[in-house]
């Protein structure tokens, strides 16, 4: 997350943003939709952070396709669901919901066509 790989300037940019949003309309709300799970990113910016106040939760709506095309009802594994839900870092807000805009592009049905 940190190497030298990182582009420096987008995530200063992100901080940037996230601090003026925050400053001009103090009860703004900024959500990442962000898939590698980076720490600080919905961290205060005076903690280090990029500032966002919440994250989508994506691995939620992944797993419930995956459910839904893979497996008969009884077979679910409700441990893997709860640790789904639960997995997120400690203080970070999370946005949890059961359909992307991902699974659209790639020609998945909608939870209700199933």
């Amino acid at each position: 997350y940190y190497g030298l790989g990182v582009d420096t300037d987008s995530l200063i940019y992100l901080m940037l943003a996230n601090d003026m949003l925050h400053s001009l309309y103090p009860g703004v709300i900024t959500i990442a939709e962000e898939v590698s799970g980076m720490p600080g990113l919905c961290r205060p910016i005076a903690e280090g952070g990029t500032g966002f106040d919440y994250r989508l939760g994506m691995a939620i709506p992944d797993l419930w396709i995956k459910i839904l095309k893979e497996k008969k009802d009884e077979d679910w594994r409700m441990w893997d669901i709860v640790w789904t839900l639960i997995n997120r870092r400690h203080g970070e807000k999370t946005i949890a919901y059961a359909e992307s805009h991902d699974q659209a592009l790639v020609g998945d049905k909608t939870i209700a066509f199933w």
